[in-house]
């Protein structure tokens, strides 16, 4: 009698008592060190990063590079979590995770919750996190996301025009927006930290063509209804605020250019011809960077700005500060100069 009563006990437990989460993959073990990583996202903007504060759990991978993550302590609710493996000696892990760079990773952003399975399979060739089996649909309509915005960028080759490439731009944003409008909040959550990247030029299309959706405010209504609490909600309620007073701004900027008058153009010329007559070029007076040394290249081939963000996947105002700062490292005021120069 007392067995039975244990089993009708257990029997009556909640399903949530039950529930276990079970996350597990394969990676090569040659390629890859001991050990894989789970980590919430607590902040959106730390995606790509690893951070301290953000691990749940790791893991040793086995001989074959099996990884499993499995317990009972996730939010019942969809969260955004990150896997990751990387080949950072084992003293180096601290210092990387504390400063959020591990330049040699590999990692899968998931939605899950406590109940769920997800399987990333190793694909034939040593490929991994770029398929996933999964119980929460919301996982697999970020790998659709993903593939979304692979083939965005791919068209983006060869494309010199800005008014080819701002088409472009609304064509795969609209087609993005409509995915994300029929899945999980979380996955328009992951679109918007997408195309809100500062260091793309994603970024400055979405504050000029932000008035012209409703997909955001949509998106917020739908966060408020399903995870009013999450830490990545209210970040998203501040940084959309955010964006439209820098949307007013900018717009208001723009208006107000269109009153500029012609002495002002004058001035500005005049101004640079006294400095270019007064200044001339030198010797480098700092190491221009990588990109600085691209973008250098691209100048003495006549692109202008936007091409050159256009060409390198950067923002407008990304590229004018490396000019600025190439300006500053050559001694020099105008691109004229530039091509002229014969670097010392």
């Amino acid at each position: 009698m007392k067995y039975f009563v244990l089993i009708a006990l257990f029997l009556m437990l909640p399903v949530s008592a039950l529930s276990q989460y079970v996350f597990e993959g394969q990676v090569d073990p040659s390629d890859w060190n001991g050990q894989a990583y789970l980590s919430e996202i607590k902040d959106y903007r730390k995606l790509n990063g690893v951070f301290n504060e953000q691990l749940i759990q790791r893991v040793p991978l086995d001989s074959l590079g099996i990884f499993r993550f499995s317990g009972n302590s996730l939010s019942e609710a969809n969260k955004l979590y990150r896997i990751h493996v990387d080949r950072c000696a084992s003293y180096e892990q601290d210092l990387n995770h504390f400063t959020g760079n591990c330049e040699h990773s590999k990692a899968m952003i998931i939605i899950a919750n406590n109940k769920d399975s997800i399987s990333l399979p190793q694909r034939f060739d040593n490929e991994i996190f770029c398929e996933a089996i999964s119980t929460n649909e919301a996982t697999l309509a970020l790998l659709k996301v993903d593939s979304i915005m692979e083939a965005m960028k791919y068209e983006f080759v060869g494309l010199r025009s800005e008014t080819a490439v701002n088409n472009l731009l609304d064509t795969w944003t609209k087609r993005l927006h409509e995915f994300g409008a029929e899945q999980d909040p979380l996955v328009g959550l992951y679109i918007y930290t997408t195309l809100t990247d500062r260091s793309t030029i994603f970024y400055d299309h979405h504050l000029r063509s932000l008035n012209k959706t409703d997909f955001y405010d949509t998106l917020k209504t739908r966060l408020e209804d399903q995870y009013p609490e999450a830490a990545t909600s209210k970040q998203y309620f501040k940084e959309l605020q955010a964006d439209k007073s820098l949307a007013k701004m900018e717009e208001a900027v723009d208006h107000s250019n269109l009153y500029l008058g012609g002495g002002v153009l004058v001035l500005l010329l005049m101004g640079a011809g006294y400095f270019y007559g007064r200044k001339r070029p030198g010797k480098i007076k700092a190491a221009l960077t990588p990109q600085e040394e691209k973008i250098l290249q691209l100048i003495k081939e006549n692109k202008t700005n936007k091409e050159i963000a256009s060409e390198l996947f950067i923002s407008h105002s990304t590229v004018k500060s490396h000019v600025n700062n190439i300006y500053r490292k050559l001694g020099v005021t105008s691109r004229d100069e530039i091509k002229s120069l014969t670097i010392r």
